[in-house]
């Protein structure tokens, strides 16, 4: 790996971790754990301008950066989060893998896959909530995922170039 292409992927995690934090400020759905996402940006970017292996490398680190600097540290939010991410992640993989959907399909996929992932997380930690949250946060995952998706697809079309090795 150049070390163009390190300091990238770690200037990558940086600003996912960031973009995490400071959207768990931000109330979307009052009285929910809703987030838009807008960390799954970077996933989504580093899936299409570099690849699977480190989008998985990209996303993993988000998460878990994410539950070291959250005040509630490697509780039950983590583990939600955590599945919740780990679903996302594959859901990406897969379908860039295949790819035979746009980046807002895979977007949209991998929100709905997100809330799927902390759904089973929650249907552990908290059995009774799961059946009252789990119809709205499928419901708001889908034009999160196809905002997320543009979002990475409009940056990706702006940067075109800016991610491909220099061979000397």
């Amino acid at each position: 790996m150049s070390v163009k292409k390190l300091v990238t992927l770690s200037i990558m995690v940086a600003i996912a971790v960031v973009v995490n934090i400071v959207e768990s400020f931000i109330p979307i759905v009052p009285g929910t754990a809703f987030k838009i996402g807008f960390a799954n940006i970077i996933t989504l970017i580093v899936a299409y301008a570099y690849g699977p292996k480190e989008a998985i490398t990209v996303g993993l680190l988000r998460i878990f950066i994410g539950g070291l600097l959250s005040p509630s540290g490697f509780g039950p939010t983590f583990m939600l989060s955590f599945t919740g991410g780990l679903f996302s992640i594959i859901a990406v993989v897969v379908l860039r893998i295949i790819n035979k959907n746009g980046l807002i399909a895979v977007s949209m996929v991998s929100s709905v896959m997100h809330v799927v992932g902390q759904i089973l997380a929650a249907s552990f930690l908290l059995t009774d909530v799961v059946a009252y949250y789990a119809p709205i946060m499928l419901v708001l995952s889908v034009p999160a995922g196809i905002l997320t998706g543009f979002l990475a697809d409009r940056f990706l079309k702006v940067t075109e170039g800016w991610f491909q090795e220099k061979k000397y």
